[in-house]
């Protein structure tokens, strides 16, 4: 399993350089043909349904990401990530913004390889509230 949890990392990386370059292709080529998101107001979508959602972000130029796994468990051919993104978007008409995330994704391993299967992600907020 120590091969898989380096595989998962590495995949990450590659995403994460993927999504920074702006290379739509890189990216897709890690999630599974039905994905489910379950932040959005209709979380389940099909792979060119994920593919334009990331269109939309990465033809903007002005968000990338820096993306810390703090957590990889592997059960069988399921993988689970936990860990902190960094957001950093710097739009055209105002100052740079940073945003903390933690995020939970899922993997699953099929014959081709490990392919992400479900993600959520929320805001950091302080323990004091």
């Amino acid at each position: 399993m120590d091969a898989d949890v380096q595989q998962l990392k590495a995949l990450t990386r590659e995403f994460v350089e993927g999504f920074n370059s702006g290379d739509l292709d890189r990216m897709m080529r890690f999630y599974a043909d039905r994905y489910v998101d379950v932040n959005l107001r209709q979380p389940v979508q099909t792979k060119a349904e994920r593919r334009e959602y990331y269109r939309k972000i990465v033809e903007r130029r002005d968000t990338k990401v820096e993306v810390t796994p703090d957590e990889i468990i592997v059960q069988g051919d399921i993988g689970f990530i936990r860990g902190t993104i960094l957001v950093t978007r710097t739009p055209k008409d105002g100052p740079s913004r940073q945003l903390e995330l933690r995020y939970i994704e899922v993997w699953q391993k099929f014959p081709d390889g490990w392919k992400s299967v479900m993600g959520i992600d929320a805001e950091l907020h302080p323990d004091d509230r």
